[in-house]
C-alpha cells in the first residue's frame, strides 16, 4: 500500500515490520532512520557520558538466549561500552549463548538461579535469588 501510494519501496527494509509496523510508517511518512531499540534509549539517556569514569557497568535481562544476541539490552550496552567491563546478572542462559556474549564484549554472565528448578518454582525465589547472586559478584569485587 505504501508503496502503491506514495511511491516508496520499503517492504524489504531490515526492521520496517517491527512493533506493528511502526518501523514501516515511520520510514514512509516521516522519512526516519531505523535503529535498534536499545540504541535509542542508550542515545536518550546520554548513556556514553554516564559510563565514561565506570570502571564496571551492571545489566541483565530475564534470560540470554539467541534474541539477546542479536542486539537486545545485553548486547547494546556491551557494544556501546568498549573497553568497560560488562557483568551480565541474567534469569537464565545456556553455554552456547553465554560463549557468544563473551566474544560480542560481554565480560561475565552471572545467572541468579542458583538450583534447578522448573522456572514455575524458580521465580518465588528471584528476588532472593538475585540479591544473593549480586552480593556474590560485589564481594569478588571488593
Amino acid at each position: 500500500v505504501i508503496t502503491r501510494t506514495i511511491g516508496k519501496d520499503i517492504g524489504e527494509m531490515p526492521g520496517t515490520g517491527a512493533a506493528g509496523a511502526m518501523g514501516a510508517g515511520m520510514v514512509a511518512f516521516f522519512n526516519a532512520k531505523l535503529q535498534m531499540g536499545i540504541q535509542t534509549v542508550l542515545d536518550t539517556v546520554k548513556f556514553d557520558e554516564k559510563i565514561a569514569d565506570a570502571d564496571y557497568i551492571f545489566t541483565g535481562e530475564g534470560k540470554l538466549d539467541s534474541q539477546s544476541l542479536r542486539g537486545k539490552v545485553v548486547m547494546g550496552i556491551a557494544k556501546r561500552a568498549q573497553e568497560k567491563k560488562v557483568i551480565a546478572v541474567v534469569g537464565g542462559a545456556e553455554d552456547k549463548n553465554i560463549k557468544e556474549a563473551y566474544c560480542m564484549g560481554v565480560t561475565a554472565v552471572f545467572p541468579i538461579n542458583r538450583l534447578p528448578q522448573d522456572f514455575s518454582v524458580s521465580r518465588q525465589y528471584s528476588a532472593e535469588n538475585l540479591s544473593c547472586t549480586v552480593d556474590n559478584i560485589l564481594r569478588l569485587l571488593k
